[in-house]
């Protein structure tokens, strides 16, 4: 008994000391905000949210819950990221809403993308059956605010998210919280390693953590959580559905694209495009590429946009934008993807798909998208954060590793021809 109440104390100061971190670090996540929005203004706004746990206007004022009348047990709160994760989540909230009319659904979302990405998914729901808002800074006072508005029954994160805090009081609500879709790989885990003060209690606050793989299961045990609780259901970014109407968009482009071949660079990051814009010019010098050999570059955060056009344009290479709505001429070389939630559109004009992040160490992007479309899809040697799936598609013959843009022109001119 006494080495459970010691236990106890112990917890109790290390989030106290968390939380005095957490209120001393405010104006530099301020400063962070205000850096993210030079480039994506989307992070200039909402900040009430953030760090308030609510929006400060009069249909989101405190304490008062977003869903009146609905009771407490038909109230899902799923907190997904970004966008992958927000799509991972969509089968999922889908299944809930579908249970009966009086199901409702608060999404929140870390990012600006994430944030937009759910508003397109769920653009027929919002606001009377969905609720979209940013997760509050992991403040007491914040996850007070918020937990008051959303009055969930029921508390789903995706991934990876441990926040102390929010954890504890969503125990004291008595509102169970479940990790899903969960993933941890090696370099995750010595980070939690390292925290173990922090992570151990979060985890055993946690009611299941359902995990990608039995690696993923291993590693949350071994850094704390009970083997009971923890169980294996595969991957939920497989069950993905493709929405027609952004698909017959695709169709669309193709039918206007007038046969011409479509390389398609999804996702890029970090300046990969430099690399893939002089592998294109070489390979058009050297004959192996051609007239009818169309790149589209669709660049994975919207405050790139601007970044890669000027790269497009000093690579020499024409090109053209969506964002100006203007479709690629016939003389033209290059594409601009500079949209937001019309991947699928892009991933059904091409003819492959070649997924960015993934020829620099920043672990990759989710390929299963272009599979879903039946397009063959390369990525480069860097693919951790989605290891198990590029291994999986490369033992099926399914997707193929490449080790710069040279070789994934090479290969898919073979492919091709």
């Amino acid at each position: 008994m006494r080495r459970g109440a010691r236990e106890q104390a112990s917890e109790w100061l290390t989030r106290k000391l968390y939380t005095l971190v957490g209120v001393v670090m405010l104006p530099l996540l301020a400063g962070y905000l205000l850096w993210r929005g030079v480039k994506q203004p989307a992070y200039f706004a909402r900040w009430s949210e953030r760090f308030l746990g609510l929006a400060l206007s009069r249909r989101y004022r405190p304490f008062r819950s977003v869903f009146r009348g609905i009771s407490r047990d038909h109230v899902l709160w799923v907190h997904a990221v970004s966008v992958g994760e927000t799509r991972a989540a969509a089968p999922l909230i889908r299944g809930w809403l579908g249970q009966g009319h009086d199901y409702r659904v608060v999404l929140t979302h870390t990012t600006p993308t994430g944030l937009e990405t759910g508003r397109s998914l769920f653009a027929d729901d919002i606001p009377k059956r969905l609720a979209q808002q940013y997760l509050p800074y992991d403040l007491p006072w914040a996850n007070g605010f918020f937990l008051r508005w959303a009055r969930p029954g029921l508390a789903v994160f995706m991934e990876t998210e441990l926040w102390p805090n929010l954890l504890k009081s969503l125990a004291h609500l008595g509102c169970p919280a479940i990790l899903v879709n969960a993933r941890l790989s090696d370099r995750s885990a010595r980070r939690m390693r390292r925290f173990r003060w922090l992570a151990g209690p979060a985890l055993q606050r946690l009611a299941v953590i359902v995990a990608q793989t039995q690696e993923d299961a291993d590693r949350f045990v071994a850094e704390g959580a009970q083997r009971s609780m923890v169980q294996v259901s595969g991957n939920m970014k497989f069950d993905l559905v493709v929405p027609e109407g952004i698909r017959e968009m695709g169709r669309q482009w193709r039918s206007l694209a007038g046969g011409r071949r479509v390389w398609l660079a999804a996702s890029t990051r970090d300046d990969e495009e430099i690399a893939l814009l002089e592998a294109w010019q070489h390979a058009r010098h050297d004959g192996r590429l051609s007239a009818d050999d169309l790149l589209v570059v669709a660049p994975r955060h919207p405050q790139r946009f601007d970044r890669v056009a000027r790269l497009i344009e000093g690579s020499g290479l024409s090109f053209s934008r969506r964002s100006m709505n203007q479709m690629p001429q016939n003389d033209q070389e290059v594409w601009l993807g500079d949209s937001l939630g019309e991947m699928f559109a892009y991933l059904e004009l091409s003819n492959l798909v070649l997924v960015g992040g993934s020829l620099v160490p920043l672990g990759g992007q989710n390929p299963l998208e272009a599979c879903a479309l039946a397009r063959p899809v390369f990525f480069g040697p860097h693919m951790f954060n989605f290891h198990q799936i590029a291994q999986a598609l490369e033992t099926e013959g399914l997707g193929k590793s490449v080790q710069s843009v040279d070789d994934w022109i090479d290969q898919g001119v073979k492919l091709l021809d």
